[in-house]
């Protein structure tokens, strides 16, 4: 019997190294995969659902009881009044008071946009009326920078959707000065359609610009041509990689652990490093996009009102 076990171990442990992959040989063959944009996209959607889906097993596991107490609490969407029940001059200024605080940063203190849309003009994506503006601040907006303010108070957010109402009365938007059409043929000149996307036209190491122009407003697309570095998405960070032999790469980083580095080289190749093998890892915190300062004016104000133009299609 104990030759028997013996050799039934034996037997099992050749079948495991037979099946274990050669590390250079898979190295060299991952490093040198080259995907298409889709291929890419579909990537970066697998691994954030992985991540999210990770993350919201555990916080469910252990935080369940504590979660979202408001969304529990508080009125069922069915529920809620179409019009603003917190309309007065009093709820305004509060309103203003939490907007600075709480949304200011990415909207703009007066509502004129930047990181975040533009909230001055009384055009809204995402629906317009008290209702659907409690709903978008409440509950945030799925699959984009936008966080819900759902620990907040229903008062302060009604309060908040006054603020925002009164901007989209007496706020002006920033005048779009140049010529959308002369704008296009810029943005094919300077071969800005290698990096980014058009609807799903184009590369895919830059954000896609399919509907930009609802999402960003004019100033924040003027200063991200003339300097890409002031405000990188999390998702398009640069990093760069150094290896012991002194070889330096450099792309988007993918994702990092303990043990490894992904990124996205400026060639389109998935590349993974394991950190045993790399000197140094660094964010620089620079953008893969040059600064376009050596545009004229007018070439300048002809790309941003193009950009401005790409919005949903209704």
């Amino acid at each position: 019997m104990a030759f028997t076990t013996r050799t039934r171990r034996r037997k099992e442990s050749q079948r495991i190294m037979a099946f274990r992959p050669d590390k250079k040989s898979s190295s060299r063959s991952f490093a040198s995969l080259r995907l298409s944009g889709e291929c890419v996209v579909l990537l970066r959607i697998c691994i954030s659902k992985a991540f999210l889906i990770a993350c919201c097993w555990v916080t469910c596991a252990l935080c369940a009881p504590a979660q979202r107490p408001e969304r529990q609490n508080g009125p069922d969407p069915a529920n809620l009044p179409e019009t603003n029940p917190y309309s007065s001059a009093a709820d305004v200024e509060t309103g203003r008071r939490l907007y600075a605080g709480r949304c200011g940063h990415c909207h703009g203190q007066n509502g004129e946009g930047g990181r975040g849309a533009t909230l001055n003009t009384g055009r809204f994506r995402h629906g317009g009326s008290g209702r659907e503006l409690f709903l978008v601040v409440r509950d945030g907006i799925p699959n984009t920078e936008m966080p819900g303010a759902f620990r907040l108070p229903d008062a302060e957010i009604w309060r908040m959707v006054a603020y925002v109402q009164q901007l989209s009365r007496h706020g002006a938007s920033d005048p779009v000065t140049g010529d959308a059409a002369a704008g296009a043929i810029v943005y094919q000149k300077n071969g800005c359609g290698q990096c980014h996307s058009i609807d799903g036209k184009g590369g895919f190491l830059g954000p896609d610009l399919t509907d930009i122009g609802a999402r960003r407003a004019l100033r924040h697309l003027r200063e991200s041509v003339l300097d890409p570095d002031a405000d990188i998405p999390l998702e398009y960070r640069t990093v760069v990689v150094t290896t012991l032999t002194g070889k330096s790469t450099r792309g988007i980083h993918l994702n990092e652990d303990e043990y490894s580095v992904h990124l996205l080289d400026m060639s389109g190749n998935l590349r993974s490093f394991m950190k045993s093998e790399l000197e140094d890892v660094k964010l620089p915190g620079r953008s893969l996009m040059p600064a376009y300062t050596s545009l004229s004016k007018t070439d300048l104000e002809d790309l941003v009102a193009y950009l401005g133009s790409l919005r949903p299609k209704r």
